[in-house]
């Protein structure tokens, strides 16, 4: 019976018994129903079609969205190579991705991809010589009434082989802790016939959406009116970027302002959503009342906006660092681009700010007694400091003028290690120096100074310091003798190891060899040079990772520091 080959379900849709209602609709509120109502579930069919080879053909007009279940699609294209790569490391975004996330059980989240558990570090591997990938971050509206958000995003990317005429490689992780679930999907750059995978933007930016709204639609039926009010009801006091402020931009006229009153602009019924987030939008100061019923709106309506929700994010990832920790939650500042004077502190947490973009954050229990959230463009620009060490944040000027912020290692240990550490620690350095840090009385600032006390009183058990006269004092060239204490006694572990010697570096030396590990000790890291005589214990800094197991060469400062002449000796192989 060919009507029955014909025949295509319509999960969920009740009987319209409404024909003809859009024509008597008024308002905003009645153009979303009536095109609900008109639309059904069209869109189901979606990934049938465009099977050939063509790149983006799946992405077809958007039909029955507003009914459809409602997901949000962010996509970015990341380039491995050339002038526009900027991007951290992909193991080392797969890693945060996997921190930062839980399952809806609340586990910590593990990859997975279309067979089920997936190795991340296996596919990094197979991204090294890729040109570019892809980052998607799904995220349905109604997740938490799915039963399984895995098995919904690996029906998605199915059909997203189907509609691009390629099979992807792929892996994902979702993340349950916060209050959108949502997944992040990660495409290589690669179709599977070995060349360049280039997805039409048109796919991406809509085709993409309306293959996981078909899904999600087909589980959990359409929208009903009922729920597509209610969604429209709690945009009204919304603090982001919604439906409402669309509309109201849409009968924005050529002075800026939107006239609400009955039977003005077109308006018809005037629905009373939209006046009540005009309301909303005048409390925030993005309008302003110009008449009864009118009012203007602020010209950057939607990027403010969309900071007041970014701002709203970063509160909420303050309260969850902070909390419980005896912190004033009032006493928190969301850092802009530069800073007036440094920031050093302890480094509290570490994070994914953009999880598409991998603009990363940072959050410093600083000792001005307050908590700083401080952003950065990307993952690699925050160090690998431990959480609980200590870092510094300084403004850089650039030799292009620009300015960037750049966050400096300061010690490994956190403030209750150093207290009874045997080497030459921060707490030391503080005590001992002609211009220490001042210290609030709250906060961490607090903490510190609790923890200076205790490290006197440490050194001065151990021999390393006294009171005359009730004054306490240090022995002479404490930090020296601490770090020259931990040395040797690294030194001689690592001579049972390697058989090799140690030769102690001196001011003025020429230290030459294979720069061979990092060794994190509680006076600081130190890098480990050899020169098939013996080895040399000297600071370390950042600029040596890229010659790790390379040929180094270098000049022991006055200071004890180190002036490396990386790359300029050729004789060296660098």
């Amino acid at each position: 019976m060919r009507r029955e080959n014909d025949f295509r379900p319509r999960v969920g849709r009740p009987r319209d018994q409404a024909a003809g209602a859009g024509a008597k609709a008024r308002g905003f509120v009645g153009e979303v129903l009536t095109a609900a109502r008109r639309s059904g579930l069209g869109a189901l069919d979606m990934g049938a079609r465009g099977r050939s080879g063509r790149f983006g053909r799946g992405a077809s007009t958007s039909r029955g969205r507003l009914a459809s279940r409602r997901v949000v699609i962010k996509a970015r294209i990341i380039q491995h190579k050339g002038s526009r790569y900027r991007a951290a490391p992909m193991k080392m975004h797969l890693s945060y991705l996997r921190r930062q996330g839980a399952t809806r059980d609340g586990e910590r989240a593990e990859m997975f991809d279309r067979d089920g558990v997936a190795d991340h570090e296996a596919f990094a591997r197979r991204c090294d010589d890729d040109r570019h990938h892809f980052r998607f971050i799904i995220s349905p509206d109604d997740a938490v009434q799915l039963s399984d958000l895995r098995t919904t995003t690996q029906g998605i990317m199915e059909r997203a082989e189907q509609a691009l005429g390629t099979r992807l490689d792929w892996v994902a992780v979702d993340h349950w802790n916060t209050d959108n679930p949502h997944v992040h999907v990660l495409v290589r750059g690669v179709a599977d016939d070995g060349r360049d995978l280039v997805i039409n933007p048109h796919f991406i930016k809509h085709g993409f959406r309306e293959i996981a709204e078909a899904l999600v639609s087909l589980e959990l039926g359409p929208r009903t009116e009922a729920e597509i009010k209610a969604s429209l009801d709690r945009e009204m006091t919304a603090d982001r970027w919604t439906q409402l402020d669309r509309r109201l931009g849409e009968l924005t006229d050529e002075r800026g302002g939107v006239d609400l009153r009955p039977g003005r602009a077109g308006v018809g019924s005037v629905d009373p959503r939209l006046v009540g987030r005009a309301q909303y939008l005048e409390r925030l100061g993005l309008a302003r009342v110009e008449e009864p019923g009118r009012w203007g709106l602020v010209e950057d309506l939607e990027p403010q906006l969309r900071g007041l929700a970014e701002r709203g994010d970063i509160i909420k990832t303050l309260h969850a660092t902070l909390s419980g920790k005896g912190r004033d939650l009032n006493a928190v500042v969301i850092q802009g681009r530069e800073l007036g004077s440094p920031i050093f502190g302890k480094l509290a947490d570490r994070g994914l700010h953009d999880e598409l973009t991998g603009q990363a954050y940072v959050v410093v229990d600083a000792i001005d007694g307050r908590s700083h959230h401080i952003r950065f463009g990307d993952l690699s620009h925050t160090g690998d400091t431990p959480i609980g060490g200590l870092v510094e944040v300084r403004s850089r000027v650039l030799d292009d003028g620009a300015t960037r912020l750049e966050l400096l290692h300061r010690s490994d240990l956190d403030l209750a290690a150093q207290v009874k550490a045997s080497g030459a620690t921060w707490l030391d350095r503080q005590m001992v120096s002609r211009e220490p840090h001042a210290l609030a009385q709250a906060g961490f600032g607090q903490e510190v100074r609790t923890a200076l006390d205790e490290r006197r009183a440490h050194l001065e058990r151990i021999g390393l310091a006294s009171r005359p006269d009730s004054a306490w004092r240090p022995v002479g060239n404490l930090i020296a003798t601490l770090r020259g204490r931990e040395l040797e006694r690294v030194a001689a572990n690592l001579r049972a190891e390697t058989g090799a010697a140690y030769i102690e570096a001196s001011k003025g030396d020429m230290v030459a060899g294979l720069y061979s590990r990092r060794l994190d000790l509680v006076s600081g890291r130190f890098a480990m040079i050899e020169d098939g005589l013996g080895f040399q214990l000297v600071p370390w800094t950042r600029s040596l990772d890229a010659y790790l197991g390379q040929e180094v060469r270098g000049t022991v400062t006055p200071s004890g520091g180190m002036d490396w002449s990386l790359g300029k000796k050729r004789g060296l192989g660098l």
